[in-house]
């Protein structure tokens, strides 16, 4: 039994302090992600609802912090064939669908291949097509009768023309063509920025807005892309596309399935952990949408409660099912990791997980990287009266995990003695007082200490490197790949105007929207750090 509870709390070590991945190419043909080809194709063809083909492609592999990483998105001949079959039900669909058939091509039977390859091209696109290319179509539009001799000549170009186009690079990868050199690489053009924004905020296609500001030039410099950037932003599908960068940013997926001891947390259900995930989730999205930043994320006390939810916090007053907007205590709760779901998801069956909420920290909060846990040896067993004095017994000066453990992971986790297994706040610990008081060095030897996760959290909002780490989060996510060491420079000075000015997460979206990082294609080569 103690083997098993020192592996999971040392399951853990210590390493160098980065806020950057290894470099990596930046890539001129991104694919589509799963869930980028789904919505994508509900809006190319106005589909009242999603098609559900996504969900029976082969699945990306896991790699990396976020699921529209350009690395995890190959092709595989299993992905080929999916797609080759999903393009063909498409293609039935929009022609035998009355509805979905005149939204497409109003002409109706009057359609040519004149009047609609052009058109539906751009879209499928996101880009003109070429004078070569609308001849190809053309020519494959002239081969519908013999192909589908049941529809009249128009219904059945259209079907092979979508069919087509729906199985090109062209449409499952966003190309960036643009090989002029400039600005530290190769300006996009109008489209292939339109697509950057369309597919950063909406995780879809480019409107006709964004088409037509690609067209007139609008999107070639920053002050363009900052307005439509902002018009797009005020869209409900840019909430949930940033929902869906905390929920991979801070690992919110992991609240889901937890599990409690039932004797000793009698109120405890499995259906708490999704609860713990849309309070979290609607508690980020608050700070967003009234233009909070950092500071906020890490120290309001703002909360959307149920009745469950309100229970674990102490709440008085009346909680039904829906989620109600609240003020946490504030000498109890402060932000992001003083809520429930980070303190239920940090913990054991039994009691609070001080080596876990650190790790999270470390790594998800200030990016600092935590290496391969040492040797285990096996007759150590914790000792002490309380959570705290028996993971000291294990992990603090002169045991194998002083080197770590003592000086980077505990001092952030004790911080939240004050919480048990399922979040709720204690006093006491075993008939002891709990003690949370700390002090936590970072990479560059400065120092802070607290008493408390209260303290901790503010002194945490005001760390250079917690602006930073959440800095380099939003330019990964916005740029869709690993960050190069030519990012740095935008990280840091991003980081450095987000502590100074308290920026909001907002203005830090825009700045990077706005930035060459995003409006230019970068040409670096691979390099070690």
């Amino acid at each position: 039994m103690y083997r098993i509870w020192l592996i999971t709390l040392l399951a853990v070590g210590c390493g160098r302090d980065t806020a950057m991945e290894p470099p990596a190419v930046a890539e001129r043909f991104p694919r589509l992600s799963h869930a980028q080809w789904e919505s994508t194709v509900q809006d190319l063809f106005a589909l009242p609802e999603p098609s559900g083909l996504a969900s029976t492609f082969t699945p990306d592999p896991q790699l990396g912090r976020f699921d529209n990483n350009v690395a995890r998105l190959g092709m595989s001949s299993g992905l080929w064939r999916d797609y080759q079959r999903a393009s063909e039900l498409l293609a039935e669909r929009v022609v035998v669908d009355t509805a979905l058939y005149t939204k497409l091509a109003p002409q109706g039977t009057a359609t040519t291949a004149t009047e609609f390859i052009p058109r539906f091209g751009l879209r499928a696109f996101r880009r003109p097509l070429t004078e070569a290319e609308i001849a190809n179509y053309a020519a494959l539009f002239a081969t519908a009768p013999a192909v589908f001799p049941g529809h009249d000549p128009a219904k059945g170009g259209v079907r092979i023309v979508v069919q087509s186009m729906l199985q090109s690079p062209f449409f499952i990868y966003r190309s960036e063509l643009s090989d002029k050199v400039g600005q530290g690489g190769m300006p996009l053009n109008g489209y292939e920025v339109a697509s950057r924004l369309s597919y950063l905020m909406w995780n879809s296609m480019p409107d006709d807005a964004l088409f037509a500001a690609a067209a007139t030039g609008e999107l070639d410099d920053p002050d363009g892309v900052r307005t439509h950037a902002m018009r797009l932003f005020e869209d409900p599908r840019a909430k949930a596309q940033f929902r869906r960068f905390h929920y991979q940013a801070f690992s919110i997926a992991e609240y889901a399935d937890l599990d409690k001891n039932a004797t000793q947390f009698p109120e405890w259900k499995r259906e708490l952990g999704p609860m713990m995930q849309e309070e979290v989730l609607r508690f980020l999205s608050s700070v967003i949408e009234n233009d909070g930043g950092i500071a906020e994320m890490l120290t309001s006390t703002k909360a959307f409660v149920n009745a469950d939810l309100a229970s674990i916090y102490g709440l008085t007053g009346t909680f039904g099912d829906d989620y109600k907007e609240v003020e946490l205590d504030g000498t109890k709760r402060a932000g992001l990791l003083t809520r429930a779901g980070f303190l239920a998801r940090n913990a054991t069956l039994t009691e609070p997980d001080p080596i876990h909420r650190g790790v999270f920290v470390n790594m998800n909060v200030l990016c600092r990287l935590i290496s391969a846990p040492p040797v285990i040896p096996e007759d150590l067993k914790p000792v002490g009266e309380t959570n705290r004095e028996r993971v000291t017994s294990i992990t603090g000066p002169g045991t194998c995990g002083e080197g770590c453990h003592h000086t980077m992971i505990n001092p952030i986790g004790f911080a939240f003695e004050n919480f048990d297994a399922i979040g709720k706040y204690r006093a006491m610990d075993n008939g002891v007082a709990v003690d949370s008081a700390a002090t936590y060095n970072f990479a560059d030897g400065r120092a802070i200490s607290y008493g408390n996760a209260i303290e901790l959290s503010r002194s945490l909002a005001a760390a250079p490197e917690t602006h930073r780490c959440y800095t380099s989060n939003v330019l990964e996510f916005t740029l869709g790949r690993s960050l190069l060491l030519s990012d740095r420079m935008i990280v840091n000075d991003l980081a450095a105007r987000s502590l100074k000015e308290q920026l909001s997460i907002k203005e830090l979206l825009m700045t990077v929207v706005s930035s060459t990082a995003f409006r230019v294609r970068k040409i670096e080569k691979r390099s070690e750090p």
